[in-house]
């Protein structure tokens, strides 16, 4: 049994099927069938069920996973540890589209001026996305702001952030001290998207007073979002940290809707419980957890 069996057994579960293992890995589709045969011969076990033409994991084939995925992770970190002992240092870090877009930047100058031979990857996404990038080892850390599933996934809290409903300063809804569920029901929204922290929260508290909204549009970029509601399109629901600055401008306009008041949420740094701290993780770590204490007010 070798790294490479398990690569490709991950390989044919990330990719769905042996062809598309296969291409990626840039082998042959019978050298792909091969590995798997030796897995299953060599424990005696079954990793994938096939039916109609599809491969659908079996309950070894997931604890299976569950090991090959730390193996394989762990060996990585191994080569790129040695690797880079007298190279640059690389570091992967995923982050929600608020901490990326507002804190995440400076969070990065701290981490350069104290590593000047660190190279780094970022991504920015959903909390969803982060999430499985984290458990594919696609990255080393994530910072979070939605509920996080996995419970292989440690989660540090590090600061809050609240949900506000906001709309532009001109808006009729603006010129109400107090609005209810209803009122909002009647004009179109301007929505995050599936998978965001704002959308989930909304999506819960308008489906527990049985009430439809419009989506009118459903967006990935805050920026984007407030433009439009700056310029008269409906209402949004956001991250105060993303909207503080237009509120105390006066461009934007935070509703008090009845029973959508307080509505906090942690965000939180996560990694894999079998993740390898580094040196560079475990300073990321603590200048993520000292932050709101030296930032945020």
């Amino acid at each position: 049994m070798t790294i490479r069996h398990l690569k490709i057994f991950i390989a044919v579960v990330d990719y769905k099927t042996m062809s598309n293992a296969a291409k990626k890995m840039f082998i042959s589709q019978p050298s792909v069938s091969q590995a798997i045969r030796e897995i299953e011969g060599y424990y005696n076990i079954r990793l994938f069920e096939r039916l109609s033409q599809k491969l659908y994991l079996t309950k070894d084939g997931e604890k299976f996973l569950k090991y090959s995925r730390y193996i394989v992770s762990t060996f990585d970190n191994m080569e790129t540890e040695f690797k880079n002992t007298h190279n640059n240092i690389y570091l992967r870090i995923g982050a929600t589209l608020t901490f990326g877009t507002y804190i995440l930047p400076n969070l990065m100058l701290d981490i350069e001026n104290k590593f000047n031979n660190i190279d780094y990857k970022i991504i920015v996404n959903n909390t969803k996305r982060i999430e499985e990038k984290l458990l594919d080892n696609e990255i080393d850390l994530g910072i979070a702001e939605g509920e996080i599933q996995n419970h292989d996934i440690v989660k540090l809290p590090i600061l809050k952030d609240r949900l506000v409903v906001v709309c532009s300063k001109d808006n009729e809804l603006a010129k109400k001290e107090h609005i209810s569920i209803q009122d909002i029901a009647k004009i179109p929204m301007i929505a995050r998207e599936d998978g965001s922290k704002e959308r989930s929260y909304f999506q819960k508290f308008i489906t527990e007073n049985n009430i439809k909204v419009d989506y009118k549009w459903n967006c990935t970029s805050v920026e984007t979002i407030k433009n439009a509601l700056k310029i008269g399109n409906g209402f949004s629901v956001l991250s105060l940290m993303s909207v503080k600055d237009e509120i105390d401008r006066g461009e934007l306009k935070a509703l008090n809707i009845d029973g959508f008041e307080n509505i906090s949420t942690n965000v939180c740094l996560i990694y894999h419980k079998n993740k390898f701290l580094t040196e560079e993780i475990k300073y990321f770590i603590e200048i993520c957890k000292n932050y709101p204490k030296k930032n945020i007010s």
